[in-house]
Formats: structure tokens, sequence, C-alpha cells
């Protein structure tokens, strides 16, 4: 591996776990010191690959060089490099915990209102509360027991040569994606298995509210629903600890697909998949919705698809084709990075 490669993964290796406003000037401080010692081991002539090889191995493991950086590094319960994934680990948590346990309880509330607004406010904040409390402690055990035991985090870097190389951009996968598919998955798991008696709530003119599926087919269904969710959980964990397109992220990925997919077809194939009652009231305006898909000119499809009704088909062909993307998408970018 080439001097400038070699320095460069090192840069990233130490730079990559400190908080985002410290990252550059860290990496045009250690570049600088890289520098300098090069050119006074050196002494005029070219630096040789060993001679990079033994400055940086005089600077120590990226991870024990990036503590030095951090303000909070320390010897404490959680120490570095465990520290900052713990604490972005947390953030994402406690979002996704608030925003899950608000809209639950807002539901549920909402379900078995008495009146008293006070008292539904007083149960939400509890609930969140309990939530969050709940959270903390969860993933702060966790982490405590990684680091204590000494679980590595990062990549083994006691050989320079296995150092990670820096992603390009487009190999990089966004924060804001993550997050988004972490909210995502646990308004799912709230709307579909955790008050699954509302799930999406409807109402059309006089008709009261009135959920779209069958309740009682997603109770029925509710360890496939947890399972599907659970493959995405671990997709989006995996590719938070990665930040790039990896095989493991194309494995979690592929899992991720195939599960969604057989949720999707057990549900949608189960018979009385929608509420009757949203059947009932919406049949008089848009009949060809709930008719048998083999009602369109879609005779080509497979027997099992064409007795599924035309409003979750074109649900299904949705869904399935925003899965597919994601997987060739990934896929594409996984043998860019392997190729690279």
């Amino acid at each position: 591996m080439e001097s400038k490669e070699l320095i460069k993964r090192y840069i990233y290796a130490v730079t990559k776990n400190l908080p985002e406003n410290k990252r550059q000037d860290v990496g045009r401080e250690l570049q600088s010191l890289i520098d300098e010692t090069l050119a006074e081991r050196s002494l005029g002539v070219q630096p040789t690959d060993a001679d990079t090889k033994a400055v940086l191995m005089e600077l120590g493991r990226p991870a024990e060089l990036a503590a030095k950086y951090d303000p909070h590094a320390k010897d404490a319960l959680i120490g570095q490099p465990h520290f900052s994934v713990y604490l972005r680990v947390l953030k994402i948590v406690l979002l996704a915990v608030t925003l899950g346990m608000t809209i639950a309880s807002l539901l549920e509330g909402v379900v078995n209102f008495e009146g008293n607004v006070f008292e539904l406010f007083a149960s939400v904040l509890g609930n969140i509360w309990q939530g969050l409390l709940g959270a903390f402690a969860w993933v702060t055990v966790i982490f405590a027991i990684l680091y204590q035991k000494d679980v590595k985090l990062d990549f083994a870097t006691e050989d320079l040569d296995d150092l990670p190389a820096v992603p390009e951009k487009h190999q990089q996968i966004k924060l804001s994606d993550i997050i988004a598919s972490f909210i995502f998955t646990i308004l799912f798991l709230v709307l579909f298995v955790v008050v699954p008696q509302v799930n999406l709530p409807f109402s059309w003119q006089n008709s009261g509210l009135i959920s779209i599926f069958n309740p009682e087919v997603l109770i029925r269904l509710r360890w496939l629903f947890i399972a599907a969710s659970a493959a995405a959980v671990l997709n989006q964990s995996v590719r938070f600890l990665t930040r790039r397109h990896t095989l493991p992220v194309f494995l979690a990925t592929l899992l991720e697909v195939v599960l969604q997919v057989t949720l999707l077809l057990t549900w949608f194939g189960t018979p009385n998949a929608l509420n009757p009652a949203f059947v009932e009231v919406m049949g008089d305006y848009a009949p060809f919705l709930f008719a048998p898909a083999i009602w369109a000119p879609l005779q080509w499809l497979p027997a099992f698809l064409s007795r599924i009704p035309l409003l979750l088909l074109i649900i299904f062909g949705g869904v399935l084709l925003g899965l597919l993307i994601d997987l060739i998408e990934t896929s594409v970018k996984t043998y860019l990075a392997q190729k690279a």
C-alpha cells in the first residue's frame, strides 16, 4: 500500500468517530504532524513505505489516538471508542422511542378517551417518560458490557495494512437516511403491532373512525410483523455501524427484503386482510378497488395474486418496486465498493 493511501486511511480511522465539528481540524493537525515527523526521519530523502509505517506505529492505534482528541474520553463506565458510538445510537433510539410512544399513547388515548383531556395528556407524558427511561437504561447497559468486555467496534489496527479504506462519497450511507428508516420502522411497529385495533384510522362522511386493515389478521400475523421489523432494525444498525456499502450491508438488506415480501404476500393474501367495515363503507364509491385483481386486464398474474383485491395489489406492487430498487442500488454500490 502506498504511503499516501496509508496515511489517508490512518487519519480516517482516527477521526471517523470524533464529533463532526472536530474531524477536519484533527485531520489537518494529524496530517501536519505526520508530514513533519516523516521529514525529520527521512532527512530530506523521499520517505519509504517502511518509514511511513514506523511513524504511524509510533503514533499508536487510531482508537487510542482518537481518545486523546475527544473531551469525553476517560476510563469510565463507557470509554472510547464505544462512547462515541454509544452517543449516536442513544440519540437515534431516544428520538425513535419518543416518536413511537407519542403516537401509540395518543392513539390508545383516543380509543379509550373518557372526556378528560388532562388525564389523556398526563398519560401520554407518563408513557413517553417510561419509554425513554427504559431505552436509556438498555442502551447504556449494552454499551457498558461491550466496553467492559473489550468487544471491538473498530477494525484491528496493529497491522496497518488492515486499516479501513476511506469511503468515496457515493459509497457512504447518509445518517439522515438511517434515522428516517428507524423512525419508519418504529411507526410500522406501533401501528400494526402495538395498536392493531386502530392501525390506519379512516373516516368517510359520517362513518366515524374505521381501521383500514382487519385487526384480527394483524394480531394473527403479529410475529411475522415483528420478524420483518427486526430485520429492518438489523439492516439499519449494520448501516449505522459501517456507514458505507459493504457485504454485511448487502446481506442485511437482502434479509429485510425477503422478510418484507414474505410478510406482504402472507398478509395481503389472507382473506379479509382489509377491514370488512372499511370495504362496506368504500365499496359503493370505488367498487373496482375491492374486486379481485383478475377483474382488471391483469390475467397474466399468477392465480394467487389475481385473488388479491386490486387496492392491495397496487400497494404490494409499489412497496415491492421500492424494495427491489433499494436492493439493486445496494448491490451495485457494494459491488463498486468491493471492486475499488
